[in-house]
C-alpha cells in the first residue's frame, strides 16, 4: 500500500446532521460558483432535507462522497364535471415568523422530493403524500387513486470539486386524484389566505403548505389536459 492509500485510510460512512449539512451547503456554493448560476430552487431545497436517514455521506480522507435517491412526480386530477387538470408547482414558499414569507421560483413542473434510503419508490412516494398533507392516504385519495412509478430512473453524478461528489438516483412517479378530494383535505390554501402577496402572478394560484408549524409552501399552476 502507498503512503498516500495509507494516508486516506478506509472509508468512513457519516451519521452526522451537521456533517451532512456542511456538505450539503459546500455543495451549493461550489456548484454555484463553477456554473455562474445556483441550483434550482427545488434541487436546492431536496439537498437541504437531506438527512441521515435519507442520505449517505462517505468520507475517506479528504474525499467526500454525497449520495441520495430521489423521486419527482406530476399531481393530475380528475373530477367529474371539472375535467382533468395537472398541478404544476411553479413557486417555493419559507415563513419566518420574524421577516414573513420569502419566495422563490420552484424550478421544473415536477414535485421533487427525497426518498428513504432502501425504500421502495412506490411506498416512498405513499409516505410522502401522507406526509405532506397530513392525511391517511386511503381516506384522502380514496381506494381509486392511482400512484404510478416508472421503471426508468436516471443516475446524476458528478465531480463537484476536487474531492467533493455528488451522486443522486432519480426516478419518475404520478399521482391521480380529484381537486374535490384536495379541497375536502384543507391541504390547499390561496395565497390570500395566507398572506402571500405574489408580485409574479405565474406562480399560481394555490398553495400546499407542509412542514412542521406549515411553514413551507409551494404554489402551483393548474393546466387543464
Amino acid at each position: 500500500m502507498s503512503a498516500r492509500q495509507d494516508k486516506k485510510g478506509p472509508p468512513q460512512i457519516v451519521k452526522d446532521q451537521g456533517q451532512i449539512t456542511a456538505t450539503v451547503l459546500e455543495i451549493i456554493e461550489k456548484v454555484k460558483k463553477k456554473r455562474g448560476r445556483p441550483l434550482q430552487p427545488r434541487d436546492r431545497m431536496a439537498l437541504k432535507l437531506l438527512t441521515p436517514q435519507n442520505s449517505a455521506l462517505i468520507v475517506r480522507g479528504a474525499e467526500k462522497n454525497l449520495g441520495c435517491r430521489q423521486i419527482c412526480f406530476d399531481l393530475l386530477t380528475d373530477d367529474l364535471g371539472l375535467g382533468c387538470h395537472c398541478l404544476k408547482p411553479s413557486g417555493l414558499h419559507v415563513f419566518n415568523p420574524d421577516r414573513g414569507w420569502w419566495s422563490d421560483d420552484y424550478g421544473p413542473g415536477q414535485f421533487l422530493w427525497n426518498l428513504y434510503l432502501k425504500e421502495n419508490a412506490k411506498d416512498g412516494l405513499a409516505r410522502i403524500l401522507k406526509r405532506l398533507f397530513g392525511f391517511k392516504l386511503d381516506g384522502f385519495f380514496g381506494p381509486k387513486a392511482d400512484l404510478a412509478v416508472k421503471d426508468n430512473f436516471r443516475t446524476i453524478a458528478g465531480l463537484v470539486d476536487q474531492g467533493l461528489k455528488l451522486y443522486i438516483e432519480r426516478e419518475e412517479g404520478m399521482v391521480e386524484t380529484t381537486l374535490r378530494r384536495l379541497r375536502k383535505a384543507n391541504g390547499l390554501h390561496s395565497p390570500a389566505d395566507l398572506g402571500l402577496k405574489f408580485k409574479d402572478p405565474s406562480y399560481g394560484r394555490l398553495v400546499l403548505l407542509f412542514g412542521q408549524g406549515n411553514r413551507f409552501g409551494i404554489s402551483f399552476q393548474i393546466e387543464k389536459i
